[in-house]
């Protein structure tokens, strides 16, 4: 009893220091930059290895084929509705993490992956990263976060949390979503990614509270043991929670995107100066 207290704990203390409730999707301003700093022009691959990566659905012309790497699979789902809905056909889908990634799957000329899939390992795994990226090509390190104090609606939907299913989330959760104010300073690669530019982003995410608490399900699942009924009744007590304290049903979140791009070579920027 106490082990699984102390886990809640750990679990809502990492979430309330800046985790962002949910996958919000990725700003325009940091596609474009991803675009001027590798000089995307529709050609080479892209692999995207994020929660929630069919945020890279708007990068898909810019090359290609895009590999689009999830560990969930209902987001991946999601992300194949939404393919097929803006008329995208040049992205392959596959489930996992980077355990899943393999050097037969052949070189990229970007490689996209969110911070917290190098923690544990961070040089060995931008090594065996860098074996995956062509020559010329570069990889972008990134990882959005929650700018500022919990709104409102945040604290009351982390209470509703921590009331219905405190004990029974995914193992594992507080050390993914550890985050602390330095860390970007701590986003550094080595060999073989050699030249280094840095990218910071706030923005005002304004969303519905279905939007809401699809992401904070989708964030969450699978829980270990909750039963569909029991999903149902914390989404509706979620959306009612959420009505109550917000009876607009419009929500407003300030969020922070830290990236680093390196490129193995000279940057496309400083060999052209």
């Amino acid at each position: 009893m106490e082990d699984d207290r102390n886990g809640r704990n750990q679990l809502f203390g990492a979430m309330e220091s800046g985790i962002s409730l949910g996958f919000p999707d990725l700003p325009d301003v940091f596609f474009d930059e991803m675009r001027r700093c590798f000089r995307l022009d529709g050609g080479g691959r892209m692999l995207a290895l994020w929660c929630g990566a069919g945020r890279f659905l708007p990068l898909a012309e810019d090359f290609e084929t895009v590999l689009i790497v999830d560990p969930e699979p209902g987001r991946l789902a999601e992300a194949m509705r939404e393919a097929d809905r803006l008329g995208i056909d040049n992205v392959i889908l596959l489930e996992g993490g980077i355990e899943v990634l393999h050097p037969r799957m052949g070189q990229f000329r970007l490689v996209v992956v969110q911070d917290a899939f190098l923690r544990k390992d961070r040089k060995r795994l931008l090594t065996f990263l860098g074996k995956m990226t062509e020559p010329e090509g570069g990889i972008a390190i990134a990882d959005v976060h929650r700018c500022g104090p919990l709104a409102d609606w945040q604290k009351v939907a982390l209470e509703v949390l921590r009331n219905r299913i405190g004990g029974r989330l995914p193992e594992g959760w507080p050390e993914t979503l550890r985050h602390s104010a330095g860390r970007h300073e701590q986003q550094r690669t080595g060999p073989p990614f050699r030249r280094v530019a840095t990218f910071t982003h706030i923005w005002t995410r304004k969303l519905t509270i279905d939007q809401a608490v699809t992401g904070i399900l989708s964030a969450l699942c699978p829980f270990p043991g909750v039963t569909f009924k029991e999903r149902q009744t914390l989404e509706e007590v979620l959306r009612a929670a959420l009505r109550d304290v917000e009876p607009s049903g419009l929500l407003e979140e300030r969020l922070r995107l830290n990236a680093v791009f390196a490129w193995k070579g000279e940057s496309p920027l400083t060999a052209s100066l």
